[in-house]
């Protein structure tokens, strides 16, 4: 990498909250599409991914209060609903995936995990 300076709150965020590829996709897609209220089945078809990994990926960011589970009877679905602190954080984990370096080394982080 290059001389980027990874920003101390953007290393938390990787740190924290994304522990996979699929983590990774899950964010990224809830922050371009924030009204969403999804069941693991539709995300997984909307991410193309196995919905076991999508399952554990959501379930994981609900925990981390990402997102927010619903149950409407018998369907769960589940929505963005962050804190405004962790949007925030959210905001600067989606820019940096525009800055290749940057890129590069949330790539290594969440493969390393």
């Amino acid at each position: 990498m290059s001389s980027t300076v990874i920003d101390d709150s953007l290393k938390a965020f990787v740190r924290s909250y994304v522990n996979s590829l699929v983590a990774w996709a899950v964010i990224v897609f809830y922050h371009q599409n924030p009204g969403v209220r999804d069941r693991i089945e539709d995300l997984a078809r909307h991410l193309g991914r196995r919905e076991e990994d999508v399952e554990r990926a959501v379930e994981f960011l609900t925990a981390s209060a990402l997102l927010e589970k619903n149950s409407d009877g018998e369907e769960t679905v589940f929505s963005y609903r962050p804190e405004p602190a962790l949007k925030n954080q959210v905001n600067l984990f989606v820019n940096a995936l525009d800055i290749r370096d940057l890129r590069l080394w949330i790539l290594s982080e969440v493969l390393g995990k």
